[in-house]
């Protein structure tokens, strides 16, 4: 638009209000109100639609239902053509969420049992929706910027069907985020040298979650920095292995741990931040080395993981830590050794600056915090809300806030 307002009616909108319409549509619109609604309004709306290219390089899909897919079919080569070709795609292609595998359902999975596998349509309309979206042999992968594929079924490739997963194996360059909730794989009848690498070449990826993942093999995450592992593992060999080795670059690592094999390279040179989740870790992360260390966040279930994380091999040198219970654990166990397991981890902490923990945990260590900590430097307190902002406490002040009262009081009743 040459112009600094539209006109509407007998008056004219700012430009830039009217973007912040249109954006607000896009970030709420549905298969059946899609953002085509904007272009039957007026003829000034569809100039101004029309000629905003980013409007048209999101694609927020719910597959599960062919009508829908048919008219995504429709839609999407004529939004691809209103997008500039040098404008990033957002795809994000998902299964409906009540469709989605629950935290336990990987292990009964096809993929992982070796069970045949039934054909699913989610699957079916995910890849020929990746298909318009990859362009011929790829040409549009290069444009790709932040992929979430979040679907609920399993998927195996039958011998002379390798092209439906051929978008996922075109080259990224300038994929920043990836998000997989993704369980497919080859079948047998498939000759090695017919099966392509998924996700092979990512050289701008930022951030990598793979939630639930059964795949050929793990994607490229060499140059990941922010790496989320929740359930899964990739085939090596026909052999389920679950493991992160090659992610030399990573500074923020999540890991879901549940007492599974899980296999983890000598070193992390530049981990900063470490997030673990689980009901028990015994994976062998104490044997790794991360020299770059600062933070530490456990959320745990047992009081295992504790003592487990108290052996972390660089654990001397972090400089936060942040602590939170499980709802369970706060009900079912022993608050005894629960607190034993507590002093463990933090008496390590040769350089703790910052402890942040929510009330339940807090209530625990405040109750011999004398005992516990003994740092070198001045520490901050922080009680972590579940709703509100978080709190700093000071553990020598006379006239405590009402926070520090209920504190108190769960101490006293442990």
């Amino acid at each position: 638009m040459n112009s600094n307002h539209v006109l509407i009616g007998n008056g004219r909108l700012p430009y830039e209000v009217l973007i912040q319409v249109f954006d607000y549509y896009l970030e709420h619109e549905t298969a059946l109100y899609p953002i085509e609604t904007l272009l039957l309004v007026c003829k000034a709306w569809s100039e101004a639609a029309s000629g905003r290219p980013s409007l048209w390089a999101t694609y927020r899909i719910k597959v599960g239902d062919e009508m829908i897919t048919k008219l995504w079919v429709h839609r999407l080569p004529l939004r691809l053509r209103r997008s500039d070709s040098h404008i990033p795609l957002y795809i994000d292609i998902t299964s409906p969420p009540n469709n989605l595998p629950d935290d336990d359902s990987w292990f009964s999975s096809p993929i992982f049992t070796g069970a045949p596998i039934t054909r699913d349509a989610d699957y079916l309309h995910t890849l020929k929706l990746l298909e318009i979206l990859a362009g011929k042999d790829g040409s549009l992968c290069s444009r790709w910027k932040s992929l979430r594929l979040l679907l609920a079924s399993a998927l195996q490739i039958e011998d002379g069907e390798e092209e439906l997963i051929y978008p996922l194996t075109y080259p990224m360059p300038a994929l920043q985020l990836l998000h997989l909730t993704l369980r497919c794989r080859y079948s047998g009848s498939v000759p090695l040298n017919k099966r392509r690498v998924l996700f092979p070449e990512l050289p701008s990826l930022e951030s990598i979650t793979l939630a639930t993942f059964h795949m050929e093999n793990y994607p490229d995450m060499s140059h990941a920095r922010r790496i989320t592992f929740h359930r899964g593992y990739a085939l090596e060999g026909g052999i389920p292995r679950r493991g992160l080795f090659n992610a030399p670059n990573v500074e923020i690592l999540s890991i879901f741990h549940d007492g599974f094999g899980f296999n983890l390279p000598d070193v992390y040179p530049t981990l900063r931040k470490l997030i673990l989740t689980g009901p028990n870790l015994g994976f062998g992360l104490e044997t790794v080395s991360m020299p770059c260390l600062e933070e530490l966040v456990v959320q745990y279930s047992k009081h295992m993981v504790l003592e487990e994380a108290a052996n972390l091999q660089d654990i001397g040198r972090i400089h936060t830590i942040h602590l939170t219970a499980a709802p369970l654990i706060q009900l079912t166990h022993n608050r005894r050794s629960e607190s034993r397991a507590i002093g463990a981890l933090l008496g390590v902490c040769q350089d703790l600056r910052t402890l942040k923990a929510d009330e339940y945990v807090l209530s625990l260590i405040l109750k011999d915090w004398k005992h516990y900590l003994q740092p070198t430097s001045p520490l901050r307190v922080v009680l972590a809300k579940n709703s509100g902002e978080d709190r700093e406490i000071d553990i020598g002040d006379v006239n405590p806030p009402l926070e520090w009262n209920r504190i108190v009081e769960l101490a006293n009743d442990s």
